[in-house]
């Protein structure tokens, strides 16, 4: 962060305190140098020149500059199919438990809290589109996606994604769900139709909603969404969440986001082997529904004396749960930001100057591949991951996206043992360790994508 004159430093302190109090994102309390980051891409979109001056164009009602400043804040990163054992879950559980139960009135609602660019919400739309088949025109579904980023709620109502938020998905299953429009991919409109996207900030579930919000939702997801708000205020939330569904209905969070206040209004139940929550008082049980269980991998368990075990594994269990971003190196991060906005072209650019500071570091290497993929540059990016393989012969999402490409290229041999490779890295980490690069994925998420992967292969 720019040293600031002292009356900059003042008003930005001032505020940060606003932004934080408004967006309730304290994600914030101790990132100045990312708060002013995005401050100061507002201050230059504008033309102005201080922090006071900025201020003083926040509290312009007609400018309404919160809403660009609300965006410019909110962290945007999903993919379809996030979280792949949860929409195992609602695949073979939730969804036809709900089915079953709404089978009178024949209406189901669902709501996707902080859905960004929309791929949750339309993962779930793709979901009950299988389901219900033909029976869907009998069907009155409607599935709410909200974010505070009026910006993302744009992209996602266009239903035109990259690269980037496809990744888990097969080129077959892509097609079918997909249309090409360059190097990009609109979701075809009988998906798209199903979704109703608003913009919403969550600080107002801490006041009281209307009567008609209670008992309004037969599932509401909230994930990866609560840790950026303070504890006492993810208490607060997670308490108006629970209140919100009906009672026979299911709240899914986010695996590290369960919060203690939710004893006081849900229980949790074991919905397909993922926990979700019901609110207290409610009687109907998770009824399983018998679905073709997917192959699963061969991986490799090898024994060894366990202090040679543990001597191997220890190091590795340290780089794959370490934070993404090297402290002091924004270089990794640029190219991150553009990958979540699309911009490959600008991506691929940071990333060979990243390589080109960086040259052992095989994160800056998968990053390039990342952007090369994107831009249809497969030789590219399959140089990039066997370089990033090479530094490290455990990174377990080169491996996944190797096989990937090479089995979509039709080299399924080669996939396939890349895809296994894949399974294997993962397996060296606890099943709950998030991945590094793998924005949120678990090794058991892994596990389950290279099955799937495996599955449309066979």
């Amino acid at each position: 962060m720019k040293t600031l004159s002292p009356a900059d430093a003042a008003a930005f302190a001032t505020l940060k305190t606003r932004v934080i109090a408004r967006t309730g994102h304290h994600y914030y309390a101790d990132k100045d140098d990312q708060l002013w980051e995005r401050v100061a891409d507002r201050m230059a979109v504008l033309g102005i020149a201080t922090v006071g001056d900025y201020a003083r164009r926040l509290d312009d009602a007609a400018a309404d500059e919160w809403a660009r400043i609300e965006s410019a804040v909110t962290i945007n990163e999903t993919f379809f199919f996030r979280f792949s054992e949860q929409f195992e879950a609602m695949r073979q559980t939730i969804l036809p438990a709900l089915i079953a139960r709404r089978g009178g009135d024949r209406r189901v609602r669902i709501w996707s809290v902080g859905c960004s660019t929309g791929a949750e919400p339309y993962s779930i739309a793709i979901l009950l589109h299988r389901l219900l088949g033909p029976r869907l025109a009998d069907w009155q579904i409607e599935i709410l996606g909200t974010d505070i980023d009026g910006d993302a709620l744009d992209v996602a109502r266009a239903g035109l994604f990259g690269d980037w938020a496809l990744r888990t998905m097969a080129a077959g299953e892509r097609s079918a769900l997909f249309v090409g429009e360059g190097t990009r991919f609109r979701l075809k409109p009988e998906y798209r139709v199903m979704v109703r996207f608003a913009r919403h900030n969550m600080m107002t579930l801490l006041e009281d909603g209307p009567a008609a919000e209670r008992d309004a939702f037969d599932l509401i997801l909230c994930r990866n969404v609560l840790i950026y708000f303070r504890p006492d205020v993810v208490a607060a939330m997670v308490g108006a969440l629970a209140l919100r569904t009906r009672p026979d209905g299911y709240l899914m969070l986010g695996h590290a986001e369960p919060n203690p206040a939710l004893n006081a209004v849900a229980t949790p139940v074991d919905a397909g082997g993922v926990l979700a929550y019901r609110r207290l008082g409610s009687v109907a049980e998770v009824v399983p529904v018998v679905a073709a269980p997917l192959p699963v991998p061969v991986v490799r368990r090898v024994v060894q004396p366990v202090k040679r075990v543990v001597a191997k594994v220890l190091p590795k269990v340290a780089q794959f749960i370490a934070p993404a971003v090297v402290a002091g190196d924004d270089r990794l991060e640029a190219v991150r930001r553009s990958l979540s906005t699309d911009d490959a072209a600008a991506a691929l650019a940071q990333a060979e100057a990243a390589v080109a500071a960086m040259p052992r570091d095989p994160v800056a290497h998968y990053l390039g591949a990342l952007a090369a993929a994107a831009l249809g540059q497969a030789s590219v990016a399959e140089r990039g991951y066997r370089r990033a393989l090479y530094l490290d012969g455990d990174f377990a999402m080169a491996h996944y996206l190797l096989g990937r490409q090479l089995m979509g290229e039709g080299r399924v041999a080669e996939g396939r043992r890349s895809l296994a490779n894949a399974a294997n890295a993962a397996a060296l980490v606890g099943d709950d360790a998030v991945l590094r690069e793998g924005d949120g994925m678990t090794a058991t998420d892994l596990i389950a994508a290279v099955r799937h992967a495996l599955q449309v292969a066979a």
